[in-house]
Order: structure tokens, then sequence, then C-alpha cells
């Protein structure tokens, strides 16, 4: 009887040990890359995927349901601090008239072409407006130069241009291409650029996102009111006044005549302007090939589209219409966000015991930064925001993506300056 009694004993304190270990076992909690876009998805995560630091990760929807909420939620806080601080929503987030210039902010990636290609335009602006003003000095006055007045812009563009070169400025003008220089990142850049710009725009912000549609792309160009085309329509205007004038042939025996020589200083002074005018022309056929992405190692760099000077400065010159950039030294209220995602990842836990069964729970989160510049350069807000969401159990995901299960707000670190 006693050895009935002990042997149960054990018998039980067996099955306690075994109970345990098993829910050791099934407890520990199972990495799930979020990040990855070349997996399938699938309620169990994938093998065969490592990490950097040597472990295997994998690849659950639901683990990515949870860290997209979490970076939803964050970019709703950075939204509504943007929104406060440019005087566009109130402290609770709820949007509110403005007084003052119109203005928004344009939103981009780290790095972006766009950037690159304004900065090309205003090199150009820049250039156009030194040449003319050198070569106005030999301009005529009054009848002479009001009697080119009537040309087309068309024309006048066309005419300075030999055959061959013609051709091909009417090509690159005429161009609708819309290819930008490919940027390092990957789809969570471009989903959190376009999650804080609804935010933003709901808010009642304008909102500008040149990566995604550089403004008036598919717009017939505006010869009034490019400030691009403007500059280069005075271009030409002066450009004729340095076309060199026709020496008359010279008497051998005639007396030293002092205007003769002045005229011909003048047309020595005129020629490298002419030169650098012509040359400047001429590159705007040229290619113009954006810096190239850095590429992992490893990986085949894809092939860089290639677009010429003048579309890459017609493609920025819509983007300063848009910020009236050539009006306004101070371009209104305009600012420049841009944002980087920095990591993202969630964990897929199997917990339970072989009496309860098991349940499985998934987590996810997402760190990013941003910086908000004035147009000047000046640093308006900085910072980093993160957030985390879970563990929830697989049954509650659906509760969560409806509303009724909510998560803590995104933490921002950093901050604004004073309201603008």
């Amino acid at each position: 009887m006693n050895f009935r009694i002990r042997f149960s004993a054990s018998y039980c304190c067996l099955c306690v040990v075994l109970v345990v270990l098993a829910t050791l076992v099934i407890a520990s909690p199972v990495p799930v890359a979020a990040q990855s876009s070349s997996t399938k998805s699938s309620s169990a995560p994938a093998s065969g995927v490592t990490d950097a630091n040597g472990t295997k990760t994998g690849f659950a929807i639901e683990s990515e349901m949870m860290t997209y909420t979490a970076m939803d939620s964050e970019a709703a806080a950075l939204a509504c601090n943007l929104a406060r601080n440019l005087g566009a929503a109130d402290e609770k987030c709820s949007p509110r008239s403005t007084a003052g210039p119109a203005g928004g902010i344009v939103v981009v990636a780290s790095p972006s072409s766009a950037v690159h290609e304004f900065q090309l335009w205003r090199t150009d602006i820049s250039t156009m407006t030194m040449l003319t003003l050198r070569a106005n000095r030999y301009c005529p006055t009054g009848g002479e130069r009001a009697a080119t007045s009537s040309t087309s812009l068309g024309s006048q563009i066309l005419s300075m241009f030999p055959a061959g070169q013609a051709f091909q400025f009417a090509q690159a003008l005429l161009s609708t291409s819309a290819e930008t220089s490919p940027v390092e990142g990957n789809i969570l850049d471009q989903t959190l650029i376009n999650d804080v710009a609804g935010h933003l725009r709901a808010l009642g912000v304008n909102i500008v996102i040149p990566d995604d549609y550089m403004p008036h792309s598919l717009n017939a160009i505006d010869e009034v009111h490019s400030p691009f085309l403007a500059k280069f329509s005075a271009l030409l205007k002066a450009r004729k006044c340095v076309e060199p004038t026709p020496s008359e042939s010279k008497d051998p025996g005639a007396p030293h005549d002092a205007t003769k020589d002045a005229a011909a200083l003048t047309e020595e002074e005129k020629k490298p302007i002419a030169d650098s005018i012509d040359s400047y022309l001429k590159s705007l056929t040229e290619s113009e090939i954006p810096p190239a992405p850095k590429v992992p190692a490893g990986t085949t760099a894809p092939a860089a589209p290639s677009i010429s000077h003048l579309n890459a400065v017609l493609r920025a010159d819509g983007l300063a219409l848009e910020l009236d950039a050539a009006e306004r030294g101070d371009n209104g209220g305009w600012y420049v966000l841009a944002l980087k995602a920095l990591e993202s990842g969630g964990t897929l836990l199997k917990s339970g015991n072989a009496i309860l069964g098991t349940k499985t729970s998934y987590s996810g989160g997402a760190v990013g930064t941003y910086s908000m510049f004035r147009l000047s350069g000046a640093v308006v807000c900085s910072g980093v925001f993160y957030n985390f969401a879970g563990p929830m159990q697989t049954s509650k995901i659906p509760k969560l993506l409806s509303g009724e299960e909510t998560i803590q707000p995104g933490k921002l670190v950093g901050g604004c300056g004073g309201s603008e």
C-alpha cells in the first residue's frame, strides 16, 4: 500500500515536471522579420531567412499588421506635433484655419532625387541671370530692341541653335518622361511618407510629394508663368546682342580711326560672353544622370534612368511654380519634411501546454527619424519616433484593424522650436 502511494506521488511529480518543461519549450518566442517584402505571406514564419546576427527569422502577415499599426500611430503623433507647430491644428489636434500666406510641406525621402533636380534648377536660374546681365550691356536701346519683341518664345529658342541641336532641344523640351533617379530605401519608407502626408493633409496642411509626383509634370508647359522659361527667354534675347558685327574692310592708306579700335575691343569682349551662353545652351540637351543610390553588398545595381539636363530642370520648374519660388523670397509658408524609416520587426509568441493547448500571439514595432526645415535650411523640428504593438493573440488582431482594439500613441523623441 505504501509502495503504491509513493509510486503515485512520484508519477504525479514527474507529470508536473514534464508539463512545466513543455510549457517552457512551447512559450519560447520566435522573432519575425516584418520588413521583408520578398518572402511569401503565411500564418507561420518562413524558414531560411537569417538576420545580421545570424538568427533565423521569418515573415508573418499578422506581425506585419502589428508593425504597420505601430507605424500609423507614430505617423499620427508626428503629424499632430508638426501641424500644431505650424498653427494648423489646436492642442487637441483638430484642424484650424490659419492666417497669412498659403504654404505647406514638401515631404521627401532621404535621399531624394527631387532635391538634386531643384538644386540643378537653382544653378541654371543663377547662370542665366548672370549671363543675361553680362550680355545686356551690348543690347541696343529703343526701336531696334522693340522690333524683335513680337517674336514667339519658341521661335527665339530654336533660332539660337544650329539645325541638329535645335532638333535635340525640341525633343528634350517636348519630352514628358517622368523617370527619376532611384533612391535607397524600401517599401516602408514610401509607406511612412504616404501615411504621414495623409495625416497632415487631414489636418488641412498642403502637401507635395515630389518623389511620387512632381507638380505640373502632366500639365502643358506654361510659358508665361514658368520661372525657368522666363529666364531662358531673357537669355535668348540677350544672346542676340553679342552676335559678332560684320567688320568693314580696312584700307591700309586710311588714317587711324579710334572709333574702329573701340569697336574691335567691344567685339573681343562680346565673344567670351557669346561662347559662355552657347556652352550653356548646349548643356541643356546633354544627359543628366542623378547620383546613384548606395547598393547593398552582394547585389547588382539596377540600370539608372538617364534624363536630359533640360528635362531635369523643367521637372524642378514645376515644383518651383507650385512653391511660387520665383515670386517670394521666403516662399510663403513652405517647409521641407525629410522622413526615413530605420528599423521594423516583430515577434511570434506561442504559449501554452499539453493540457490547455497553445495560443499564438504577435507583436510588431517600428522606428523612424524626421527633420523639418525652412527652405532656408533652418531646422524647425527634428527627432526620432517609435512604437510597439502587442503582443496580441491572433483572434484579437481583426478587432485591432477595425478599431475596437487600440494601442498606445506613438512616442516622439526630439521636438520643435517655438510656434511658427
